[in-house]
């Protein structure tokens, strides 16, 4: 789960706290911090706003588990509000 620089302590640990340990909660300190809008990813492959710094590029790649793509949709940068992504 990645979270936005947003988030404070006290929010990151009670989201730690409330979800299984499986599940890694991730700060990103990324200057674009509506990440629903810069991101769009299923369980392979990760589309990231060309603007994206590269910290957080491999902090996705890290904490998702998918091959990160900088990459528009229609000519439009902000890929998580173009598109939808399934496995099938």
């Amino acid at each position: 789960l990645l979270v936005p620089n947003t988030t404070s302590d006290l929010e990151l640990q009670h989201l730690r706290n409330s979800l299984p340990d499986a599940v890694v909660v991730q700060r990103v300190e990324e200057r674009l911090s509506a990440l629903g809008n810069i991101v769009a990813a299923n369980d392979y492959v990760a589309l990231v706003h060309p603007d994206t710094d590269r910290e957080t590029e491999d902090v996705i790649a890290d904490v998702l588990g998918v091959e990160v793509f900088r990459q528009t949709v229609g000519g439009q940068a902000l890929v998580g509000s173009y598109s939808k992504f399934t496995n099938q």
